[in-house]
């Protein structure tokens, strides 16, 4: 059964933003470290960087926990994207979707440390990350230039 690994020199930005309480309504930036390994995974897809796992007491994320959750599309649909092929999903495929969900999850987490570190000031965090999503967001493009539905032929 496969997981999801996350480096042990992310532990303590890790345990920070799951663990630890904010001030704002005292509550966490992510409840479970599932939340906070789909997040940062999304982050690395995006930077479009990969970072492998360095195994010496690294933690995991089970795939039942992910799969439990229903959270394992995630883990597919990363896959998919990455390969931009469905040969992907072929049966002995399933530990290479993992592998690369993971490498984007860790490499997520090397820039959300850089954002933190960048931005000392933030004790919760909150303020960084929530900054970086609307810079993301901003420079996305509009869904005002998405085709109309209506228009587009099968």
């Amino acid at each position: 059964m496969a997981g999801i690994w996350r480096d042990s020199k992310f532990t303590d930005v890790a345990k920070r933003l799951v663990d630890d309480q904010t001030t704002y309504c005292g509550q966490k930036i992510f409840s479970t470290y599932l939340e906070l390994m789909v997040f940062s995974a999304m982050v690395g897809f995006y930077e479009n960087k990969k970072k492998a796992v360095d195994y010496k007491d690294a933690f995991e994320v089970r795939q039942s926990v992910f799969e439990n959750q229903n959270m394992d599309a995630y883990v597919y649909l990363c896959a998919l994207q990455d390969q931009k092929s469905g040969e992907i999903f072929r049966e002995n495929n399933d530990a290479e979707c993992w592998k690369i969900f993971e490498s984007y999850a860790n490499a997520g987490l090397e820039i959300i440390s850089n954002w933190l570190l960048d931005s000392p000031g933030d004790i919760d965090g909150v303020e960084t990350i929530l900054n970086e999503m609307k810079t993301i967001a901003a420079s996305m493009k509009s869904f005002d230039d998405s085709p109309n539905p209506h228009e587009i032929e099968f």
